[in-house]
This record gives structure tokens, C-alpha cells and sequence, in this order.
């Protein structure tokens, strides 16, 4: 039962994540290009900077309860796929430091150079998050609970084209977001760009889905094809419907898009579950939820911890996002 809930736990915390943190994402990969001029990179940053380090403390739990309650993933994923994590990391951490420097020197050539740090490392963020989906959807090289992972499986189709599938459908829901978050020529030319990228961001996941039904290797990780088609139907409508809703003014709009950003979590978990990971050498290779997690002793004494602290963090959130719910533009305050 326990390993059921920390299960779910680590699923909800990664999909926040995903979900919000993607709007940070996308917006450093587009932003510089919607914005025209230094009011409006302001506006960009007044609107995205409150939820910045917010949004960390998703990914930053999602990491605790990998390390302290499932560490046969921990042992696995983190290790067999350790430069692709390294990679990950470095770039949320140049990341930080680029948001913070980019203001504490006047002069456009430093905000500049940040600004360009900033957009690379979002890029490599959001490649690492799609690469290491579409390689986790596959049956993997994994035996005895180690992962042996050679980088050549990393440029299959099917990871190439789920971190491009990434990159877009995290640039597609920012731009939903500033569609909706500010005004004026602004919003104007994300309402356009997110009527663009729809297409783009859909088209590449029905490719990724394609090339996971083609390729042996990917089709043998997918245990419950069905629950995983139809998330990804939804993903598709909610990456088309998007769009249209930020044209129209609705607010709902983010909403609609993050639950495409969040869409790889759930999928995984309906693919592959009861198992964690599929190996290629055979189901008794397979490492499944309950052979992951840690003792049920351990869980059943940290757990009712977890769900006490798991109320607060959502609450601080959603207090977060109505205290900064109006619309930005070049009066509003920065962070970054």
C-alpha cells in the first residue's frame, strides 16, 4: 500500500513540476524573441519571476522521495543515466545563477550575456527532460536492478524525438501563459506564436508516439498500450484547445497547456505500472514499484510525514499565484 502512495506522491510532485516549472522553460526560450525591447523583457520577467523558485521546490521534493523512498530507482535511473542527470543539474543551476546576475550589473551587453545563458540553459533543461521520457518509455538495458545505459540509445529516434517534443510543448506553454499573463503588443505576438507552436508541439508528439509503436525496442517497454494512447490524445487536444482559449482571453488557458507539459508523467505511470522500469532482457529483469521502493517500514513511518507536508506546499502555492494573478507589464515589479 505504501509504496502505492509514495508512488503517486512522486508522480503528483514531478507533474507539478513539469507543469509549472515548464512555463519558466519555455518562457526563456521564446521570451527574448517576444520581447522587442527592454519594457517589455521586463514585462516577460515581472510575469515569470514570483514562480521561479517555486517552482524548484517541486523538483527539489520530487528528488527527496527518490532518494529516501525508492532507491532501486535512485540506484538505476540516477546512476546508469548519470551523465544525462549531471547535464540536467548543471544546467538548473547555471540557470539560477543567470536570473540572479542578469539585473546586478547595469548595462545591456550583461543582461544581454545572461539573457543568452539563461535561453541555452532552458534549452538543455527541456531537451534533458524529453530525452530522459522517451529513453524511460522504451525497454531499457536493465539487469539484476542495474542500468547499464549506452549513450547511443539516447540518439534513437525515439528520445531524439521526445526532447524536441519537449522543447516545443514547453515553449507553447509559456507563450499560453504571457498570452494571458500580460497586454498589448506583448500578448498580442504570443496569442500568435501559441497559435504556431500548437500545430508544431502536436505534430512532434503524434512523430514520438509513431516512433515508439516502430521501434521494437520502445514498443516492448509500452505494458498498457491503451491508457497510455489515450493520455496521449489528451495531451494532443489540450496542446490544440490551449491556444484558441488564450486568443479568446481565458484565463483557464495555462491551465489547459500545463496539463500537455505534465501529460509524459502519468503516461510512464500508465505504461509501465506496476512496473517502474521494463527491461529489454526479459519481464523477470523488470524492476517493478514495490521492488524499488524502500522498506514498508520505513515508508509507513515517513509517509504520514510526507502527506502532512504535501497540504502546505500545495497551499503555499496556490496562495503564491493568487497573490500574483494580475496582470504584469513594465510597472510591475522584477525579481530577475
Amino acid at each position: 500500500m505504501w509504496h502505492t502512495l509514495w508512488y503517486a506522491l512522486l508522480g503528483l510532485l514531478l507533474a507539478g513540476y513539469l507543469a509549472l516549472d515548464g512555463i519558466t522553460l519555455g518562457t526563456g526560450i521564446v521570451g527574448r524573441w517576444l520581447a522587442r525591447d527592454d519594457a517589455e523583457r521586463h514585462t516577460v520577467a515581472a510575469a515569470t519571476g514570483p514562480f521561479f523558485l517555486g517552482n524548484e521546490v517541486w523538483l527539489v521534493a520530487a528528488a527527496g522521495i527518490t532518494l529516501g523512498g525508492f532507491p532501486g530507482l535512485e540506484s538505476s535511473v540516477l546512476s546508469g543515466m548519470y551523465p544525462l542527470v549531471v547535464a540536467g543539474v548543471a544546467a538548473v543551476l547555471v540557470r539560477e545563477a543567470a536570473m540572479q546576475f542578469r539585473r546586478r550589473v547595469p548595462g545591456a551587453r550583461w543582461r544581454g550575456f545572461w539573457d543568452a545563458v539563461f535561453l541555452l540553459t532552458c534549452v538543455l533543461i527541456a531537451l534533458t527532460w524529453g530525452t530522459l521520457g522517451g529513453a524511460l518509455l522504451g525497454a531499457l538495458p536493465l539487469q539484476g536492478g542495474h542500468l547499464a545505459l549506452d549513450p547511443g540509445l539516447l540518439l534513437r529516434p525515439l528520445p531524439v524525438l521526445s526532447a524536441l517534443t519537449a522543447v516545443a510543448v514547453f515553449t507553447l506553454h509559456a507563450t499560453v501563459f504571457l498570452a494571458v499573463r500580460t497586454e498589448g503588443g506583448l500578448a498580442a505576438r504570443a496569442t500568435r506564436t501559441a497559435g504556431r507552436l500548437a500545430l508544431v508541439a502536436a505534430g512532434l508528439a503524434v512523430l514520438t508516439a509513431v516512433a515508439a509503436v516502430a521501434d521494437g525496442t520502445a514498443r516492448a517497454g509500452l505494458l498498457r498500450p491503451v491508457p497510455a494512447a489515450v493520455l496521449l490524445l489528451a495531451a494532443v487536444a489540450a496542446l490544440l484547445l490551449a491556444p484558441r482559449l488564450a486568443a479568446r482571453g481565458r484565463a483557464s488557458a495555462p491551465l489547459v497547456s500545463g496539463l500537455a507539459a505534465l501529460a509524459p508523467v502519468p503516461l510512464l505511470g500508465a505504461a509501465h505500472y506496476p512496473q517502474a522500469l521494463v527491461s529489454g532482457a526479459g519481464p523477470h529483469e523488470n524492476l517493478s514499484v514495490a521492488e524499488a521502493a524502500a522498506a514498508p517500514s520505513t515508508l509507513a513511518v515517513v509517509g504520514p510525514v510526507v502527506l502532512l507536508v504535501l497540504p502546505v506546499l500545495l497551499a503555499f502555492q496556490a496562495m503564491q499565484w493568487w497573490a500574483f494573478r494580475a496582470k504584469a507589464d513594465d510597472r510591475s515589479p522584477a525579481y530577475f
